[in-house]
């Protein structure tokens, strides 16, 4: 019995070494892309173990695990508990030290993808986070996601987001973290803070993990060669009612739980971000869902544990307010609905 009062076993035991990586995969439905996705990882270059969270599908997904791929461990959860309860009750079922997480949504663009983004932790020297970079499998000269960026209030954004694919060819600077779409952790690290805080059902979750791994010291690397083709929102749809209440309810109670409104100046910042993006969400998607979301998302965070944010004059610094929600406003004009 799991915190969340959900049931689940693996088909058979996660006995990976500790010195393979494992691939953590939390999957709802579209076993399509799950099996693309799990035929890319049969091509990789490097030794690892695939676990597959399989987050009570109703499309089939366990049968074609069991029909197709043998090899891969499955962790069945009779219903949907949210994306980082998911990964936290895999990576519980795990002995590896290095775990990679992947979207299912995602196909690795080479076999030496998980190879390259694992080599880019480095814990001794604090690199706990290794980002890999998320081509648009639409257009896969152009980047989806190299990780991301956030401002004092966690306001995140896809850090090259729409940027030619070519850039990658040249030197960048780092991202706050990665994307956890396509992203290695150290697992003593992911573990050290307590892993993904299982408040946040689906969506920033990830901000938030970042957030505390750069609090306790923690740094992220990006791995430029580490490419994956990404099928954007292809679980909830772009611009969805569900997806705009999910990412407005942990908006809210990020805010609460960095107890934000205590600080007025970075309260005003988050209230002029809010209310541009709940308005362009009013426009274009036509709902006011989101709005109502934050409410709630905010009265729950108020309940949790104060967390700190990360020192905006450490070596990782977070960006302008002006600057993340310029980028958040691009996005919605270059994929209506993200």
């Amino acid at each position: 019995m799991t915190a969340g009062g959900e049931t689940a076993s693996p088909r058979k035991d996660v006995s990976s070494s500790p010195d393979d990586p494992i691939v953590v995969v939390p999957s709802f439905n579209r076993a399509d892309l799950l099996a693309e996705l799990l035929g890319s990882l049969r091509r990789q270059t490097l030794a690892h173990s695939v676990l597959v969270v399989d987050n009570g599908s109703t499309d089939g997904t366990g049968a074609m695990l069991a029909a197709r791929c043998p090899e891969v461990h499955v962790l069945e959860l009779p219903e949907n508990i949210g994306f980082g309860r998911a990964i936290n009750r895999g990576v519980g079922a795990c002995a590896a030290d290095t775990l990679v997480l992947l979207n299912n949504d995602v196909v690795c663009h080479r076999p030496d993808f998980l190879e390259r983004l694992v080599a880019g932790l480095d814990p001794a020297r604090g690199v706990v986070m290794a980002g890999g970079v998320l081509l648009d499998a639409e257009d896969s000269d152009r980047i989806d996601t190299a990780g991301m960026e956030f401002d004092r209030t966690l306001l995140a954004y896809d850090y090259l987001h729409g940027a030619p694919a070519a850039v990658l060819e040249r030197q960048l600077p780092d991202p706050l973290g990665p994307c956890a779409g396509a992203a290695a952790f150290d697992r003593a690290a992911f573990l050290a803070v307590g892993g993904f805080d299982e408040s946040y059902f689906a969506y920033l979750e990830d901000v938030d993990l970042v957030a505390r791994l750069l609090v306790a010291g923690g740094r992220c690397r990006l791995v430029r060669d580490a490419r994956a083709l990404h099928h954007h929102s292809s679980t909830l749809g772009s611009g969805s009612k569900r997806k705009n209440e999910l990412m407005g309810w942990s908006r809210g109670y990020t805010i609460a739980k960095y107890r934000l409104h205590r600080r007025p100046r970075l309260l005003a910042r988050a209230l002029v971000a809010e209310a541009a993006i709940a308005a362009g969400q009013l426009l274009v998607d036509r709902t006011a869902v989101g709005l109502l979301a934050r409410m709630r998302g905010f009265r729950v965070g108020l309940r949790s544990p104060p967390a700190s944010l990360p020192d905006p004059t450490g070596p990782t610094r977070p960006v302008s307010t002006t600057a993340a929600l310029r980028q958040r406003l691009r996005r919605r004009a270059l994929t209506p609905g993200a």
